[in-house]
């Protein structure tokens, strides 16, 4: 598997991928980190971000539980579209959301089992939020965070 530098997500803040650079250059508002999801493994980590620009908003979570043989196997290999983010292998899910709005996710293999997830919804009351803007918004941050963990 060619990545620039595995990284153990286990042990990994999701939260401080967002560094001030991060922040500034991508008009990041604000990082929390959130209540992890069950469903994504034991230690799994999840960390929110809003933008400036309130047409979108983000997350980050540690996918502890399989990687890219159980990405594609859940989500479906037809549904995703390869791509990199920083180097990494990348793969890209957007579709309309049933809840928020339209949403981007962007699976980033940083270890082997393990992926970084990175989501964008739209939504909230603007009208102007596309699947195509979300898949912009996920793609950017996969990049920026990627670059985090592979100088890390």
């Amino acid at each position: 598997m060619d990545r620039p530098k595995a990284v153990d997500l286990a042990a990994l803040d999701p939260c401080a991928l967002i560094t001030p650079e991060v922040k500034t250059a991508l008009g990041i508002r604000l990082v929390a980190p959130r209540e992890p999801r069950a469903e994504y493994g034991e230690g799994s980590k999840t960390c929110g971000n809003n933008y400036e620009d309130r047409t979108y908003s983000s997350s980050i979570y540690t996918l502890l539980n399989g990687g890219v043989d159980r990405l594609k196997q859940t989500v479906g290999e037809t549904e995703l579209t390869a791509r990199q983010a920083a180097g990494y292998p990348a793969y890209v899910d957007g579709r309309e959301s049933t809840g928020a709005g339209p949403a981007c996710d962007v699976y980033v293999d940083a270890h082997d089992g393990q992926l970084l997830l990175v989501t964008a919804v739209g939504g909230f009351g603007e009208d102007k939020a596309t699947v195509d803007g979300a898949c912009a918004v996920a793609q950017k941050l996969a990049d920026a965070v990627g670059g985090v963990l592979a100088a890390g």
